[in-house]
């Protein structure tokens, strides 16, 4: 069939992230689209001509020049993006179609006498890499960061609000000793925190240094200058770490550090989607019901949880790739291969379905509230989780064999709470000793749980 849809629009996206789910991720094409790419590969092209003059390598430029230069960062970015790629049609290297639109841009102005030195002494690498750190680094402060720190206050709210919501504890599936709602969501809450703490320090470094990281014709050409210091400056001013020993490539470490440790804040939402999941299907947790939405078109009756699903299959194809960019990005063949380039440019789909996924999150917790009612009934209904304190107690008494007593009623049966009582009151316990046992009902059973929730938030 021949396709007579030669526009993108929506509905031809071939991925649901410029597709489907466009609308709730617009800003992401400001740091992971090749509009951006070009973006910032033009202020860096830019900044550079501009260092080149500060240090005398070219003539100092005048203030209307400067402004000229400054303006070209900010032109119409669809105008030059078509500008660009037609020249790239002709030299069939991005780079140095983006080397060339400068070049002709500066030939109309009075810095025709230095166009030549757009690009002196790179290899495209030195822009390509500072450039790439640019994206991710936009995309973790403006879009990432905020996202999850929202999504940390909302943690907090409801950390307080189930604090006192005791809950039956599950080890291997089965009843444990209770817990309460907010502390086991207080643990996501220090697990993500703890990460961000890590995500923050992480800081990227970057690269100019040449075709093979020697510095090689700057050194040449213009042996008076320290071009180790004048290296350095320019990394730093843009807000990197320089790396001065390289090969053509920056070597990608803190970017796979960076990648990791999102890695390991998406593996926790894993874990709370997948949890949050069988809450809800235990009936912890109420659904929102939202008059006009569907849950299923065979069964009316059906509230889906549908973000914490939504946000586990986002998670999981966002970590395969990040997963590979550590394994594939921390290897280069000798001083340079292509193939890191082409990686490179799927950055965005693994922070686009980290993001999707995020809000997906959000939006899951928004539209649950805590049934304190079930996860109460649910709870006093498990007397066998009393087995702790009582063959404890037995033991601290001096009782011989207390364990396997305690072992020989609890194990493998549902207990309720007259038989509890009746076993109670057959063990050779002091009247005191017994009292307390049988006060003792598995919603009281929660240890320091509630305090927990008070000490961290």
């Amino acid at each position: 069939m021949k396709n007579t849809q030669n526009d993108y629009t929506l509905e031809n996206a071939i991925s649901p992230l410029d597709g489907r789910n466009r609308y709730k991720l617009k800003n992401l094409s400001l740091y992971f689209s090749e509009s951006a790419l070009l973006q910032n590969r033009m202020e860096i092209e830019i900044k550079y001509l501009f260092f080149l003059s500060k240090y005398g390598l070219v003539r100092k430029l005048s203030l209307k020049e400067e402004k000229k230069l400054g303006n070209l960062i900010n032109e119409n970015a669809a105008n030059r993006y078509k500008e660009v790629r037609e020249i790239e049609k002709k030299t069939n290297h991005d780079m140095k179609a983006v080397e060339e639109y400068l070049k002709i841009k500066l030939q109309k102005t009075s810095m025709n006498d230095i166009f030549e030195m757009v690009h002196f002494g790179l290899t495209s690498e030195d822009i390509n890499n500072l450039a790439y750190a640019k994206m991710i680094d936009g995309c973790i402060k403006k879009e990432i960061k905020p996202l999850l720190n929202e999504i940390l206050g909302k943690f907090k709210k409801d950390i307080l609000k189930y604090s006192l919501f005791s809950m039956l504890g599950r080890t291997h599936g089965q009843s444990a000793a209770p817990t309460t709602l907010g502390k086991e969501l207080l643990v996501y809450r220090n697990r993500l925190n703890d990460e961000l703490q890590i995500l923050e320090k992480i800081k990227l470094h970057g690269k100019l240094n040449g075709n093979t990281g020697g510095l090689n014709v700057h050194q040449f050409l213009f042996p008076q200058k320290d071009w180790i210091d004048l290296s350095k400056k320019f990394v730093t001013s843009l807000g990197f770490i320089s790396d001065l020993a390289t090969t053509q490539i920056e070597h990608y470490d803190s970017y796979i550090r960076t990648f990791q440790t999102l890695s390991r804040i998406n593996n926790i939402f894993l874990d709370l989607s997948v949890n949050m999941w069988i809450y809800i299907m235990q009936g912890y947790f109420k659904q929102k019901v939202i008059s006009k939405e569907v849950g299923s078109t065979a069964l009316p009756h059906k509230v889906n949880p549908i973000y914490f699903e939504g946000a586990e299959g986002g998670f999981e194809i966002a970590n395969a790739l990040f997963d590979m960019y550590a394994r594939k990005l921390s290897k280069s063949r000798l001083q340079r291969d292509l193939s890191d380039s082409t990686v490179r440019r799927s950055f965005g789909i693994a922070f686009g379905y980290s993001i999707l996924s995020y809000q997906s999150i959000l939006e899951g917790m928004n539209r649950v509230e805590g049934d304190r009612e079930i996860i109460i009934n649910d709870l006093n209904n498990h007397y066998e989780i009393l087995s702790e304190p009582v063959q404890n107690m037995l033991r601290m008494r001096g009782i011989k064999k207390g364990y396997d007593m305690t072992k020989e009623f609890f194990r493998g049966k549902h207990i309720t709470e007259k038989s509890y009582i009746d076993f109670i009151q057959e063990l050779a316990l002091s009247k005191k000793d017994k009292l307390l046992l049988l006060k003792l009902k598995p919603e009281l059973y929660v240890g320091v749980s509630n305090q927990l929730t008070t000490h961290y938030v």
